[in-house]
């Protein structure tokens, strides 16, 4: 259903084609995403109006094929009839995907190994993210909110719900509980991440620059091992993405229907963690700086109905955050004042992004090194939504800097346990920008066809 439900939206906002082509791995991907965003807000709204969440689905997958419908055209796919130049060199191009394949095995394995190691997944998993899903589950319709009270506040019942929803409600289809139902969302968000940022460079820039992203987006095991941990950090991290390939290909080819989708990305990015509300106001803020009047309206029209589901649970459910709690409230000005855990703060993030990766050296100097070699040569068609990106990357990671300020727990546990993940949810967003704006790779001479 949510496979579905996402595709068939992705065609009808999309440009139109004749059948099917090989752009619609692209769409299947995003669309798979959204749908699981969107069956998961259904299954919200079913519990909190005492609905069947499973109508909504019916509902509003009754709409995508009303839409799509009413949006096929009997043309070129838009994607095809503009290939980028940079698709020549096909013999480079084999090479890359196998490399890209070999890779993606191997993370596989590692996914496979880890998830042996933790079918319950990591802390945050059964703590947070399964336990609220067991709420969800095993409750009625009058008891399901008892799981978001401050009595577990160290469960976090703030947290939104994109994963509990969703896996509550593939419980009850499947009838029983089951670990492979978060091992599957968590494999799917982690490998389509790789998936997504391949398909989309490639689109944008060549099949070459595309398998490169891909490349070294797989050349970074601890993002699978996150998503074999079952922690919410990779969808978040696939919905970064998501917003801003939909936004890059809005801008890249004048497809409105994009932005829409980009801004149901970055409004499922809250609906996923507390931060993506942050992203979301960060994006916007960055969106409106470098171009206010290019397709604002259906960028906010795509959120909305999200940011509407957000607005219920956190009114209506969830309990305040710590942060702005009355706990986090508490002596908040004199975290502010305090310079010591600004050095501290700073430290530790240096720190991290540095043996951030398995590699000897940092895969932050890795792509800057890339960039200094092939040179920033990004499309002119593409300038605008490179802007938005790197703005809205910033704004992100100054906002995350000054949650660590403000925030009430223990600064040096609260560092130790999440400046890697929090790296790890902007780092697929990271390399697409780096991608975006670098120049191509030539290849040598025996690859490259003759006069």
């Amino acid at each position: 259903m949510a496979l579905l439900i996402g595709f068939l939206l992705v065609r009808a906002l999309g440009p139109g084609s004749r059948g099917l082509c090989r752009h619609d791995f692209l769409r299947l991907i995003l669309g798979t995403a959204i749908g699981v965003g969107l069956c998961s807000a259904c299954s919200f709204l079913g519990l909190l109006f005492g609905v069947s969440g499973l109508v909504l689905e019916g509902l509003l997958l009754m709409a995508c094929c009303t839409a799509a419908a009413l949006r096929w055209k009997y043309t070129k796919c838009r994607f095809c009839a503009d290939p980028p130049a940079a698709n020549r060199y096909r013999v480079l191009n084999i090479v890359l995907a196998v490399s890209l394949g070999l890779l993606l095995t191997v993370d596989a394995l590692a996914f496979r190994w880890a998830t042996r190691q933790w079918p319950q997944g990591q802390w945050d998993a059964w703590a947070i993210w399964n336990l609220h899903a067991r709420f969800l589950y095993r409750s009625d319709a009058l008891f399901w909110r008892d799981g978001f009270t401050q009595l577990l506040n160290w469960s976090h019942p703030d947290y939104p719900l994109l994963l509990p929803a969703f896996i509550a409600r593939t419980w009850k289809l499947l009838g029983r509980e089951t670990n492979s139902v978060p091992m599957a969302l968590g494999f799917f968000f982690s490998f389509g991440s790789a998936g997504l940022m391949t398909a989309c460079l490639s689109v944008l820039r060549g099949t070459r620059q595309g398998l490169l992203a891909g490349l070294a987006l797989a050349a970074t095991p601890g993002l699978y091992i996150l998503g074999a941990s079952q922690y919410a950090d990779v969808p978040f991290a696939f919905f970064v993405l998501a917003t801003l390939a939909c936004m890059t290909l809005c801008d890249h080819f004048d497809l409105a229907g994009f932005a829409v989708l980009a801004g149901a990305a970055a409004a499922l990015s809250g609906w996923t963690k507390n931060e993506g509300l942050v992203w979301f106001c960060a994006f916007l803020a960055a969106r409106v700086i470098v171009r206010p009047t290019r397709h604002f309206l259906p960028l906010l029209a795509g959120a909305a109905p999200v940011l509407a589901v957000i607005f219920l649970f956190k009114v209506i459910v969830a309990p305040p955050g710590d942060i702005f709690g009355a706990g986090g409230r508490a002596g908040m000005i004199g975290r502010f004042m305090d310079a010591g855990r600004y050095a501290l703060i700073s430290r530790s993030i240096l720190e991290q992004i540095w043996s951030f990766g398995p590699l000897l050296i940092s895969p932050f100097v890795i792509l800057a090194g890339f960039l200094f070699a092939t040179g920033m040569q990004p499309e002119e068609r593409d300038q605008i939504a490179l802007r938005t990106s790197a703005l809205a990357l910033l704004f992100t990671g100054v906002a995350y800097y000054f949650v660590y300020v403000l925030h009430p727990l223990d600064l040096r546990w609260l560092l130790a346990t999440t400046v890697n993940r929090l790296i790890a949810q902007l780092w697929p967003a990271i390399v697409f920008v780096v991608f975006l704006a670098a120049g191509t790779i030539k290849p040598v001479d025996r690859l490259t066809p003759s006069p």
